[in-house]
């Protein structure tokens, strides 16, 4: 009799299990995930740059945080998987070498649609000084390119090249003050042929021909798809007007995270009153600097110059352009770089110069404008 009834609950209970996951399958489909149902390989987050910097530089630290991959399941769903993954990189190490800086798993078939990661901050030390750098925008993200994966090792090859601009001005005791921002592009792609000890976050290899060849490519072909339609610059006393109109040819997403004007800038520094030297007791002092490049900041459709100091925090929202869409972005006011101590120091371009835009973001994409006033 005890046999009997131990038999008799023993199946009860597995057809109340059965009946439990039925009922949790059916009204939560993607229970059972395929990162959960399918063989899974390992995937690496690597980073390369060839960076542009000042002469003199030394080192360009960049500290890392919250990177995560945009994964399409071969069931149709898609989702962002976060990677616990930060650490700090000399990006003047890695031209022509990449770094591993995260490492996951994914499942075989899985399309990598593209990669994320935020900054928390960045250094530079320049002829012997180390300074705080402000970065054009705190996240990247990138679409990737030939993004399936079915091999038992990959990963993605970020192709981080960032450009450190150097602005001069003077403090209130006429003293050269310099100031940094660093400007982002970057494209990415999935490699293959990885050995085993890349796996390891922190591991540094030499870029094979191929890869470099690929990076190449790419990064032709983002250019190619995003590209400037127009632009016009302008100059009225002291407004300066830019205007940028950009398309997506391509069959991807893209995103501007800002642009950069370089070229030849008026700028100058109005002082009232006693003259330092005592050389003048009342009157106006003017000072002059030369930029050669001005940084801005995308907020939706709108451009914000942004120096390195006084607008750490200003908002920004990256643009985001779907395949086919156009977009415009403006900005028109008054360009002024204002220091820690003493009046700010207005920025113009100069009618008839001719001025290059750089956009910042995926790809490189650059135009001539010329200002007028």
């Amino acid at each position: 009799m005890t046999a009997r009834w131990t038999l008799k609950y023993g199946l009860a209970a597995v057809l109340v299990a059965i009946v439990v996951i039925g009922i949790v399958l059916y009204t939560n489909p993607t229970s059972l995930t395929p990162s959960q149902s399918s063989a899974t390989t390992s995937f690496l987050v690597m980073l390369t740059d060839p960076p542009i910097v000042p002469t003199g530089t030394t080192m360009l630290n960049l500290t890392y945080t919250d990177v995560s991959l945009h994964l399409a399941y071969s069931n149709g769903t898609d989702v962002w998987l976060p990677i616990n993954a930060s650490g700090t990189v000399n990006l003047l190490s890695l031209v022509n070498f990449s770094q591993t800086i995260a490492s996951t798993t994914v499942p075989n078939g899985t399309t990598v649609e593209g990669v994320e990661f935020d900054i928390a901050s960045v250094e530079a030390e320049v002829n012997g000084t180390l300074y705080p750098v402000t970065t054009l925008s705190s996240t990247l993200v990138m679409s990737i390119a030939n993004s399936q994966v079915n091999q038992t090792l990959s990963g993605v090859l970020v192709d981080f090249n960032p450009t450190l601009v150097q602005i001069q001005a003077t403090d209130s005791n006429g003293n050269l003050v310099d100031y940094y921002v660093l400007v982002p592009s970057a494209t990415a792609l999935v490699v293959t042929s990885l050995s085993r000890e890349q796996i390891k976050v922190g591991t540094i290899v030499e870029l094979g021909q191929n890869d470099r060849e690929k990076l190449v490519r790419v990064v032709e072909e983002f250019s190619n798809n995003l590209t400037i339609v127009s632009a016009s610059l302008s100059v009225n006393g002291n407004v300066t007007s830019l205007s940028v109109t950009l398309m997506n040819n391509g069959n991807v997403t893209f995103r501007i995270l800002g642009l950069t004007l370089n070229g030849v800038f008026n700028a100058t520094r109005t002082w009232d009153g006693e003259y330092r030297l005592g050389q003048l007791i009342r009157g106006v002092i003017v000072e002059r600097i030369h930029p050669d490049t001005i940084p801005f900041k995308v907020n939706g459709s709108s451009l914000i110059p942004t120096f390195g100091i006084g607008n750490e925090g200003t908002e920004s929202s990256p643009l985001t352009l779907e395949p086919g869409q156009n977009a415009t972005l403006s900005y028109s006011g008054v360009i002024a770089l204002q220091p820690d101590t003493g009046p700010a120091i207005v920025v113009t371009p100069m009618g008839g110069y001719n001025y290059t835009l750089r956009l910042v973001g995926e790809g490189l994409q650059t135009f001539s404008v010329t200002a007028t006033s």
